[in-house]
């Protein structure tokens, strides 16, 4: 169909029909003196959601993540740190581990992923779809790499061994740095390619490249150390020293995070998708999986609910992706779809139902948060759930959400979820061969 401009005549019509609007022009006063989110907030929300759980854990202090991306390293780590802090006895209210450690090596893992698909692609054109996009954002703070290989490399290590340097409050100048240097390390991997270079040479390249993006890293970040010794307060009052730890001794032993049984679980309605099914995205699928895929189990919304409440009665917080963006309040500490009557107050049709809402991205999961709390009513399915958040003890309740049931049905995307609490079938798809998604 050709695409017509908009005409005088459809402007009029517009005008006449604003004009007769009388309610459009009262919101329209209202939110000229106040944001959209007071306007829209029903009143009954928080009666509607109280901030009482039946399974309710503590959250020993809310995290900080400032202004970066790294969401998903918080809600693993805000897991740990709690071990820890059981494991060790330790006194310290806000107790935390180091999220500059797990930082630098996402980054330097990113670094090499993207050199490495530099590399595979070398033969193509700049235009190539896949080049466009590395170049187009060649690195960022995102979880796409993955907390749990991460960890099970290099392991963990207290807050108090590897401090936060100020770069981590506010990413974007080391973001930029890094992508200046992975552009111009494309273009030299290229140019060398295209004159001929072998791969040894090739690879030797990259080493050289990874050994400055590693020295850019210790500068921003400071180096992270390979072994450390530990000292603190336990909660009789007895100081404590653990000497001569390595990071990964030191996950292993104290901080309960039990990798092995953790398994990433996506939730995709779109009928391109089996339930119960093994995927990965990749651009490459005649290659396989690869060390850095992201495996993971697509599942119904009931059974990501289900495991997530038997995972909570015994004692073990959940980490989920959703869109908070969609029908929340930061400021309340709010998570419901009746939150803001939106479609009454700008007389229209807004809302979208799964599958299509995921299909047309009317919804899109943007952030990773813990829940570690549920409210199970009188007819034995859980109505409301506590959810720590990452920005800090100001935000919302203490730093929390209440998140009705119906809004983490309609916007969680995923979560990571123990094995040891899955159903039958959602067991027997692990063992299946996963599925390469390219688009």
């Amino acid at each position: 169909m050709k695409g017509q401009e908009i005409s005088a005549l459809q402007l009029e019509s517009f005008r006449k029909r604003w004009a007769e609007d009388r309610q459009g022009h009262m919101v329209s006063d209202a939110l000229a003196r106040n944001t959209l989110e007071e306007v829209a907030l029903a009143r009954d929300a928080a009666s509607r959601l109280p901030f009482t759980f039946t399974i309710d854990m503590d959250s020993d202090g809310v995290c900080d993540q400032a202004a970066s991306e790294r969401c998903w390293s918080f809600t693993y780590l805000n897991i740990a740190r709690v071990n820890v802090k059981k494991a060790l006895g330790i006194a310290e209210r806000n107790f935390q581990m180091s999220h500059a450690f797990v930082y630098f090596y996402d980054q330097l893992e990113k670094s090499n992923q993207f050199m490495n698909r530099v590399l595979r692609t070398a033969d193509r054109p700049l235009t190539d779809r896949v080049m466009d996009r590395l170049l187009s954002r060649p690195i960022s703070d995102y979880g796409y790499f993955g907390f749990v290989p991460l960890a099970k490399k290099y392991g963990l290590v207290p807050k108090a061994v590897m401090p936060d340097s100020q770069i981590v409050w506010a990413t974007m100048p080391m973001t930029r740095i890094l992508s200046m240097k992975l552009r111009r390390s494309a273009r030299e991997l290229r140019d060398a390619f295209a004159a001929g270079a072998s791969a040894s040479d090739l690879e030797a390249m990259k080493t050289a490249i990874l050994a400055d993006i590693y020295g850019i890293l210790c500068r921003f970040l400071g180096e992270p150390p390979q072994t450390f010794d530990f000292e603190y307060t336990d909660v009789k009052g007895v100081h404590r020293r653990l000497e001569g730890q390595t990071p990964l001794q030191f996950m292993d032993d104290y901080c309960g995070l039990q990798l092995e049984h953790m398994v990433e679980v996506n939730h995709w309605p779109d009928s391109r998708y089996k339930y119960n099914e093994m995927y990965y995205r990749t651009d490459f699928p005649e290659d396989g999986p690869q060390y850095d895929s992201w495996i993971a189990l697509n599942a119904s919304m009931e059974d990501i609910r289900d495991v997530s409440v038997k995972m909570l009665e015994h004692g073990e917080p959940v980490i989920f992706g959703s869109d908070p963006r969609m029908f929340a309040s930061k400021k309340y500490g709010l998570m419901d779809q009746g939150l803001f009557d939106l479609e009454s107050l700008f007389g229209t049709g807004l809302m979208m139902e799964k599958p299509y809402s995921h299909d047309y991205k009317w919804t899109v999961g943007t952030h990773m948060m813990l829940i570690n709390g549920v409210n199970i009513g009188p007819d034995g399915k859980p109505d409301r759930w506590k959810v720590q958040n990452s920005y800090g003890q100001s935000m919302g309740i203490n730093g929390h959400y209440v998140m009705s049931d119906r809004w983490f049905m309609m916007f969680c995307d995923g979560a990571t979820l123990d094995r040891r609490f899955m159903n039958e079938e959602m067991l027997r798809a692990l063992e299946k061969e996963p599925i390469a998604i390219t688009d």
